[in-house]
Formats: C-alpha cells, sequence, structure tokens
C-alpha cells in the first residue's frame, strides 16, 4: 500500500497549500474556480485513501517514521503555540497568554524526558479514522462549495471592518486540511499540532466579520481552547514520563500505567467537542458566517474531541470508575443541550444546542464501552455530520434571503423558499424519523444503557427533549395557508449543487441505515472489542429501514397527489377565532404582522398571534446553564478523583504484594537450583 504513503501526505497538503493560493488570488473568479477544484479533490482523494487503507493486512494502514521526526513534531507544535502567544499578546489577554507559556515550558520540558530510539508510527489509518477522514473530506467539500456563492453574497453586506474573501478562504481551507492531519496523526506530537492549528484557525473564522462580538466570541473560543491544550501537552508529559514514548500506541500498551494520561486527555477533548462546562464557545462561535459554523459543527473542530475519545475509551475497559463518569458526563451534556434547545427561537442557538447534545451523546456511548454503544459513537458521528452540514448550511441561506435566522419568521416559508424548505425538511426529518441513522443510533444507545437505570433516564428524557424542538420547528415552517402555485427559488448554483449533494447523502443513508449497521458499523465495533457475533442479531433487521422508508415513500406520494395535486382552493376556510375575521382592508398599514385578526364584543378588533412554546417564565436559560455547569465540573472532579484513587490503590496493591512476589521469586530461583544440581547428578550417573 506504497500509494497511500504518497497519496495521505497530499492529501493533508492540498488544502494547506489550496489556502495559500487563495489568500493569494485576487481575482474572485480564479479563487472560486480554485475553491471548487479543491473540493473535489478532497472528497475524491478522502474516499480513495479510505478504500486504499481496507485493503491493508487487518484492514489497519500505519507509516512509520524515522526518530529526528519527532523533532520536526515537537518543532510544529511549538511553532503554532508561539503564534497563539502572539495572538494573545496583541490582544492583551494575559490568560490565553499564560496558557501558551505552560504549553511551550511543557513542550521544551518533554525534551528533557528519556524517550524512545526506534522508528515510531507516525500515521495510522483504521476504521474510527476512516469514518473521520469520510466525514471530514466528503462534508467538508460539500461546505466549501456552498461557499463560494454564500460568501459572494455575504461580502456584499459585509460590516465594514470584516476581513476579505482571500482572509477567510486561506484560514477555511487550512482548517479543513489540519483536521485531515489530525484524525491520522498517531505522534502525539503531529497530533497536538494539528489539534493547536484548529483552535487558531477557529478563532480567526469565528472574528472574520470583525465587530466587538465577534471578537469577544473569536477570544471566548481561544481561550477554552488553549485551557484544552495545556491539558493535552501536560497529558503527553505524563505518557513519555510513564512509557519513554509519545504516540497511541505507548498510551493503549499499558493501560494501567497511563491512566492518567489518559483523562488527561480526555478532559482536553472536552473542551475541543463543547461539552458542559466549555460549550459556551461554540454557542459563541454562531456569530461566524454560516460555512464557518457548519464546518465546526459537522466537519471538523467538535469532531476532534469525540474522535480522541473514541480512541482512548476503548482501551480502558476493565477501568469502569473511570468510564462510567466519562459517560456520565456525555449523559449530562447530552440531556442538558436538548433541553436549552427547546428554549430557543434563534435557528443557529437550536442547532448549536443539538450539536452540543449529540456530542454528549457520543462522549456517552464511547464511556459505556460495550460493543453496541461503541457502534452507537461511530453511527452518530456519521449521520449527525451530514444532516447538521445541511441544516447549518439551509439556516444560512434562509438569513440571506429573509434576513432572519429566527424559527417564529419561517412562518409558511415552505411556500416563500421550496427548495430551501424542503432541503430542511430533510435534514430536521434524519434527525428525528425512521428509517434515517439518527433515530437508529439512539436506539442503539438507549439499548447500550439498560444495565445502567439512571444513566437510562438520561438518555431516554434526552432523547424525547430532541423530538420535540425538532417536531416544532418542522411545523412552524408549514405552517401557512393555500398556496395553488409554488414559487420558483431563486438560489446560487453553487448553494444548490452543495444542498443537494448532502440532500442525497441524507436520503442514501437512510434507505441503507440497517445495511450500514450491519456491515460498517457493527463489524468496526467488533473488531475494537474483540467480539465477534456479538452483534450478530442486527442483522435480522437488515431489510427493515428498506421496508420502513418504503411506506413513507408511498404514503409522501399519497399525500401528494391527495392533499396537493387533487386540493381545491374553494376547500380553504379561514379560523373562526371567537369572532368574525377582520379583512385585509380593516387592519391598519403600520400594524405588525399578525397571525389571524378578528373582531370581538363591540366590534373591537383582537389580534392573534400563533407561535411555537418555548418555555418562557418556566426554563431560565441562564439558570439551567449555571446548574448544568456547576454538575459538569463536579462529574469532572469526580473523573479526576477516582483516576488518582484508582492509581494509589495500584501503587498500593503492588507494594503490599511485593514480599509475595519476591518469596515466590526465591522459591523459583531455589526450586530451578535444586533441579539443575538433580540434572546434573542424573548426567554422572548416566556417564
Amino acid at each position: 500500500m506504497n500509494w497511500i504513503s504518497w497519496v495521505l501526505p497530499v492529501l493533508i497538503a492540498l488544502p494547506l497549500v489550496g489556502g495559500v493560493l487563495a489568500g493569494i488570488i485576487t481575482s474572485d473568479r480564479v479563487r472560486y474556480t480554485l475553491v471548487t477544484l479543491l473540493a473535489v479533490l478532497i472528497a475524491a482523494g478522502g474516499i480513495g485513501v479510505v478504500y486504499l487503507s481496507t485493503l491493508c493486512d487487518n484492514g489497519v494502514w500505519t507509516m512509520q517514521a524515522a526518530p529526528w521526526m519527532a523533532h520536526v513534531g515537537v518543532g510544529l507544535e511549538l511553532a503554532i503555540i508561539a503564534v497563539i502567544l502572539i495572538v494573545a499578546l496583541k490582544i492583551k489577554n494575559w490568560w490565553i497568554a499564560l496558557f501558551g507559556v505552560l504549553q511551550i515550558a511543557g513542550v521544551i520540558g518533554g525534551l528533557f524526558i528519556h524517550g524512545e530510539h526506534g522508528s515510531f508510527e507516525l500515521f495510522k489509518i483504521d476504521n474510527l479514522a476512516r469514518i473521520m477522514l469520510l466525514v471530514s473530506c466528503c462534508v467538508g467539500a460539500a461546505i466549501l462549495i456552498f461557499s463560494i456563492g454564500y460568501m459572494h453574497n455575504h461580502q456584499k453586506h459585509a460590516p465594514e471592518g470584516a476581513g476579505s474573501l482571500q482572509r477567510f478562504y486561506f484560514v477555511f481551507l487550512s482548517f479543513l486540511g489540519l483536521m485531515i492531519g489530525l484524525v491520522v496523526s498517531s505522534q502525539l506530537s503531529f497530533f497536538s499540532f494539528f489539534w493547536e492549528g484548529t483552535t487558531l484557525c477557529s478563532y480567526a473564522l469565528i472574528g472574520q466579520d470583525g465587530g466587538k462580538a465577534r471578537s469577544q466570541n473569536a477570544v471566548r473560543a481561544l481561550l477554552i481552547n488553549s485551557f484544552g491544550g495545556v491539558l493535552l501537552v501536560l497529558g503527553v508529559i505524563v505518557l513519555k514520563y510513564q512509557t519513554g514514548g509519545e504516540t497511541f500506541n505507548e498510551l493503549f500498551s499499558k493501560t494501567d500505567a497511563t491512566i492518567v494520561a489518559a483523562v488527561l486527555l480526555a478532559i482536553a477533548a472536552f473542551t475541543k467537542s463543547a461539552l458542559f462546562p466549555f460549550q459556551s464557545w461554540l454557542l459563541g462561535a454562531m456569530v461566524a458566517p454560516t460555512p464557518v459554523s457548519a464546518m465546526l459543527h459537522a466537519a471538523t473542530m467538535v469532531k476532534a474531541g469525540v474522535y480522541l475519545v473514541m480512541r482512548l475509551m476503548p482501551n480502558y475497559q476493565g477501568d469502569t470508575r473511570v468510564t462510567m463518569v466519562v459517560a456520565f458526563a456525555g449523559a449530562i451534556t447530552f440531556l442538558g443541550g436538548a433541553l436549552l434547545a427547546c428554549t430557543q427561537s434563534n435557528g443557529k442557538r437550536v442547532l448549536a444546542y443539538s450539536t452540543i447534545s449529540n456530542l454528549g451523546l457520543v462522549v456517552a456511548c464511547a464511556g459505556i464501552n460495550s460493543p453496541l454503544a461503541y457502534a452507537a459513537g461511530l453511527a452518530i458521528i456519521s449521520f449527525h455530520a451530514i444532516s447538521k452540514g445541511l441544516l447549518f448550511l439551509c439556516v444560512g441561506r434562509i438569513e440571506q434571503e429573509i434576513g432572519s435566522r429566527d424559527i417564529e419568521d419561517m412562518d409558511g416559508l415552505m411556500f416563500k423558499m421550496p427548495f430551501t424548505s424542503l432541503m430542511i425538511l430533510i435534514g430536521m426529518m434524519s434527525m428525528l424519523l425512521p428509517p434515517f441513522g439518527m433515530l437508529l443510533s439512539k436506539w442503539l444507545a438507549i439499548e447500550a444503557t439498560m444495565r445502567s437505570p439512571f444513566l437510562l433516564i438520561f438518555m431516554v428524557l434526552g432523547s424525547a427533549l430532541t423530538v420535540y424542538f425538532w417536531a416544532k420547528w418542522i411545523g412552524r415552517i408549514q405552517h401557512t395557508g393555500y398556496h395553488p402555485v409554488l414559487p420558483k427559488e431563486e438560489i446560487p448554483r453553487t448553494m444548490k449543487i452543495a444542498l443537494s449533494l448532502l440532500a442525497l447523502m441524507v436520503l442514501g443513508t437512510g434507505i441503507t441505515t440497517m445495511l450500514i449497521l450491519t456491515n460498517v458499523f457493527t463489524p468496526m465495533a467488533e473488531t475494537v472489542f474483540g467480539s465477534k457475533g456479538m452483534l450478530s442479531e442486527t442483522a435480522n433487521f437488515k431489510y427493515g429501514a428498506l421496508i420502513i422508508f418504503g411506506a413513507v415513500a408511498i404514503f409522501g406520494v399519497l399525500h401528494y397527489f391527495i392533499c396537493w395535486h387533487g386540493f381545491k382552493r374553494e376547500w380553504v376556510r379561514k379560523p373562526f377565532l371567537c369572532g368574525e375575521n377582520v379583512t385585509t382592508e380593516e387592519v391598519e398599514a403600520d400594524s405588525e404582522v399578525r397571525s389571524y385578526d378578528f373582531h370581538s364584543v363591540g366590534g373591537k378588533i383582537e389580534h392573534s398571534h400563533v407561535t411555537n412554546y418555548y418555555f418562557l417564565g418556566i426554563i431560565n436559560e441562564k439558570l439551567v446553564t449555571g446548574c448544568l455547569n456547576w454538575a459538569a465540573w463536579l462529574i469532572i472532579l469526580v473523573l479526576i478523583g477516582n483516576t488518582v484513587s484508582y492509581t494509589n490503590s495500584k501503587n498500593q496493591l503492588a507494594k503490599d504484594t511485593a514480599p509475595a512476589v519476591k518469596s515466590v521469586q526465591k522459591a523459583g530461583k531455589s526450586a530451578a537450583s535444586d533441579l539443575g544440581n538433580f540434572a546434573d547428578s542424573i548426567k554422572k550417573e548416566a556417564k
């Protein structure tokens, strides 16, 4: 598989070099052509690398490197941290500067710890890396194509002080290249370089449009992720001190000794994936242009955190005191994110809380540490990326057209923007209806928690709340009067192509959900846990999704012909609202937009307004967030405490058993000596 040794570095370098070219090119037409070409090459390259890697022995491809490459990784790591430190000094944020200094000190200090001298594993592509590569390359490519039309319109109305398109595409493409490098890195210095690179790019992209609010949110993202970077470096130092190496292989070779390093890396992953109490940076990132939000939530950045947790947890199956706490950290984020999403009318914030919730669900699945839960986690990462990418792009398109991202302003959207409405409805239905993968994934996650009733409560409540906030949004888009003819929506070609591609991915994975589960995710989980046949019962439902999807398709066709094609305008009647309806001429010209007006007592005009329910006065977002943050910090403290107690108990056990081990060793040596003497005597007698 020497081809991968050439293709993979090119795949990583392609968006990085493309970003530099996009930053240099001044012609918009040439730049858009370059971005389109890069999107196609990145998608094709990602699929090609994934396919070639499956042909390797045991389905795992690795690239070995010479010892001096470790110094290259350290140099790159120090360089990217130095850039972050310079940014911190420029914006005069001393906390970020402190974190930068601690990271640099940690990396330099790690050089004085005795390390390995042989070659090491630089890149590795296994099943988990393949999933992440497909997500980053395919969904990322679609977002790149969408950004062409979006940013062209966005730049016309961008606020004063906004960054140029050259700056945007330089950082945006680099962001994607760094994510590709992250998911295939096995050497932790290179992993840390790509990790910090995504942090720096997110800061630049969130602050793309300038202004005080965007700058504050960009700084918050940099601050929280820099704190995670300190934990990552500290985890690598602990690992190097304990094993002498700094690759994932060393991390998993002595799981009892490396549990402290693994926990530090897991908490660093919490910051990157915006789990409670670190979720504020991701909510603040919604001020960025929509392609940035989509890339952060669907294809890169936050997926890096759950990727690391999914990489770590299966190797610590025996440490249930640690893994179950990780599961509860994910579960509280799953429930809390879903609850707060129900209180939001801002479409982007609903999507943000939904993303946080689903990331928590992936972490919970990783912490449960069973083949079923692991398969569910892989499925959620995959299906969520496609659906959420589609949803973010649709909301961005809607915001550009109607000037608002508020759900209440999307009333009658089906007859204002029919194509975009159809796309967003496909995306939302894929998050909660059969036979789409997200519903099946959550069912698997609930099934995996049956042996933990307390954890099961979090899963069930979170899933129920998910249905609520998606269903009411679906209803709002379709809430409108009768229109005999749908208008033709004018939409840029690149936007239409990107939305169509993602919608086809959603529908394609929906039709084949059970086939993907039984033929892809199930074997992957069984390989990780070494438990062949444990999930074989899912094969009995292999064609269940096809039957359900067929039934849904038939229902859709019948619905169209009965309710739309054969519908007559004279069937439409205005609702009776406790009085005669007010005609259009009777409503003041300067009045606000209202759903229905009617005459009440004395001919008084009453105004009725139909709206979704957001638990106003019942659920206080600030109060609930504060409670969830405290609970999440408590869980993190418990996680650290369990790790310390586990390590102490192991050390104490070693001390207690040391005399017995020594006596056994002495007895063994004595027995060996006696046997040797006996053998010598036998030889003498034989002579």
